[in-house]
């Protein structure tokens, strides 16, 4: 069998502005408005030519996710080995495009049973890159293991900022800016309370 071609790197680079316009999609008007011909007019190319790059749309799905995947697993590695860990993880979570298009991909998979697959795959990974971290730092924000499980934080935490990018996207009066803040205090008060700690 063939090995296939390596892309060159004019293609690497249309490829990556398919990338970009499927996202800037996905973020301005939804997941539902991705198609061939929307992408395509973005970069000013033909359908047939995107589909020479994307044979379908959801491989072109998979390609914006995994692009994606890999930013977030090495933003989140970032965060959570910072001076300040947990401020550092809630303001990558609460970033409106990060998490917006979380919930695009999350709403699209729904749909989309090529994209389920792989949707599971990054939530399967970053959640078990989020409890190795907080397993070894939540002890020095004085957080009692038994009471505050590493999978509890991180579904709290993840989960908040996930409902409030989606409620606010949406539209949705759900006191979800009051829940961002009284989590931002909260952190805040943890942050403070790991630098007072005395040294081990």
């Amino acid at each position: 069998m063939a090995e296939p071609r390596r892309r060159r790197a004019a293609t690497l680079e249309k490829v990556s502005r398919l990338l970009d316009a499927t996202e800037e999609l996905m973020l301005s008007e939804g997941y539902a408005a991705v198609s061939s011909r929307s992408v395509a007019a973005r970069v000013d190319i033909t359908a047939p030519l995107l589909h020479y790059y994307f044979p379908t749309i959801d491989d072109l799905f998979v390609a914006v996710l995994r692009r994606r995947a890999e930013q977030m697993l090495a933003r989140t590695r970032a965060a959570l080995s910072s001076p300040h860990p947990l401020r550092a993880w809630w303001e990558l979570v609460s970033d409106p495009r990060g998490t917006g298009l979380i919930v695009e991909f999350v709403a699209a998979a729904n749909h989309r049973p090529a994209l389920r697959t792989e949707v599971g795959l990054v939530a399967r990974e970053l959640r078990r890159l989020q409890m190795e971290a907080l397993a070894s730092i939540l002890g020095e924000y004085g957080l009692d293991p038994e009471d505050f499980p590493p999978a509890l934080v991180a579904a709290a935490v993840q989960g908040l900022a996930f409902a409030v990018v989606a409620d606010r996207a949406a539209g949705h009066d759900t006191a979800h800016e009051q829940a961002a803040d009284a989590m931002a205090r909260l952190v805040a008060r943890l942050e403070d309370r790991r630098e007072r700690r005395p040294a081990q």
